[in-house]
């Protein structure tokens, strides 16, 4: 498997809050979920330009295998988005392609946003 090109412009580490939403949606127990939490620690991100914080992914490197997704690009994990009191904002969808990490998708459908809290924290329970 090819790792993305090196150094390419817009790409960066993963931010704390992306790393720990990102761990925070993977922690179920599946081969799915375990192979997909192995690539956190090699993932890349870029701003996706949408309002929302939602960030495009790419693991940026040749020494992991593809998570077994069973198809090309879908969503592996989701969770309900919860405003600061508590009620629905929307959703948080993980996306693969081809069993690798590809894009993390805020729908902040109520347009609370996160406020001053990091993204893990406004994660409600994941669902199954």
């Amino acid at each position: 498997m090819a790792g993305p090109p090196a150094g390419e412009p817009g790409w960066e580490p993963l931010s704390e809050d992306v790393r720990r939403t990102l761990e925070l949606l993977l922690d179920g127990p599946s081969d799915l979920h375990r192979g997909l939490r192995a690539q956190i620690p090699y993932a890349e991100m870029r701003d996706s330009g949408c309002s929302c914080p939602c960030v495009y992914l790419r693991v940026a490197t040749e020494a992991l295998e593809a998570a077994p997704t069973g198809r090309g690009l879908g969503p592996v994990a989701s969770a309900p988005l919860l405003a600061a009191d508590g009620g629905y904002d929307g959703e948080a969808t993980l996306f693969a392609y081809d069993g690798l990490l590809e894009d993390l998708q805020f729908c902040d459908w109520e347009y609370h946003g996160p406020g001053p809290r990091p993204l893990w924290e406004w994660l409600g329970p994941r669902y199954p």
